[in-house]
């Protein structure tokens, strides 16, 4: 298939459009903006302001979702597989029609442009070699034994020993991890799963975490039908 063909037939109808869809924007009607070439591969404007730049047209939320999987296929790179996957999260007014397949393909693209390392395939990690794992290991040895430890024959009060056993017990998991707690899964208003994290949560209702999360901090209304809140 030639995705560019398909990509360009898109972009130029709606740029017809656009005048028209401006004004139904005002009114009140659901439109996004979009960047004809992503703003990654050099492309200028800001979507929401798109009206006198024809780099940006408007688009239903469909069409936002169809443009960025054909970019992907277009491109197949890190920054538009990011956007790709970012179309299956979506808001109350972001009614995007999203098949199982192009699902899938959404959540794959994200996962193989970020194997390697938290940052992305394009980073690379730096190991050290056996002859400096030794030489670090050697360094180290009995640096801080004995005589040459700063607390050398010194030992805790039992006033201490009280004061810092009080404090381990009050660092618990949600202070250290900056952890809210278990969160509950509702669907038509019963409770039909509790969860520890964020990846249980996605993983049962078959969304990104980045849509749980939107969910949990209220900037958007459900994910994949479900309702989402940390139990108190």
């Amino acid at each position: 298939m030639d995705y560019i063909k398909h990509y360009n037939n898109l972009m130029s109808t709606r740029l017809l459009l656009k005048p028209e869809r401006h004004k139904m924007r005002k009114s009140g009607q659901y439109f996004e903006g979009h960047h004809i070439i992503p703003k990654s591969k050099g492309g200028t404007g800001i979507s929401s302001r798109g009206l006198n730049n024809d780099n940006i047209v408007y688009l239903t939320a469909r069409e936002h979702f169809l443009a960025h999987w054909l970019l992907w296929r277009i491109h197949r790179d890190r920054s538009s597989a990011l956007s790709f996957h970012k179309m299956l999260s979506c808001n109350k007014n972001q009614e995007r029609v999203k098949s199982s397949r192009a699902y899938d393909e959404a959540r794959l693209a994200f996962s193989e442009t970020n194997k390697g390392n938290q940052y992305g395939s394009l980073r690379k990690v730096k190991k050290m070699s056996e002859e400096r794992k030794a030489e670090v290991s050697k360094f180290m040895k009995g640096r801080w034994s004995g005589d040459k430890n700063p607390f050398f024959g010194m030992k805790h009060t039992d006033e201490t020993k009280k004061i810092l056993s009080e404090k381990r017990k009050m660092v618990r998991e949600e202070l250290v991890y900056n952890y809210k707690g278990y969160r509950k899964v509702i669907k038509d208003g019963e409770i039909v799963g509790v969860f520890k994290t964020t990846k249980e949560v996605a993983d049962f209702i078959n969304c990104s975490m980045s849509n749980v999360r939107h969910v949990l901090s209220g900037s958007q209304k459900s994910a994949n039908g479900y309702l989402v809140q940390y139990i108190n």
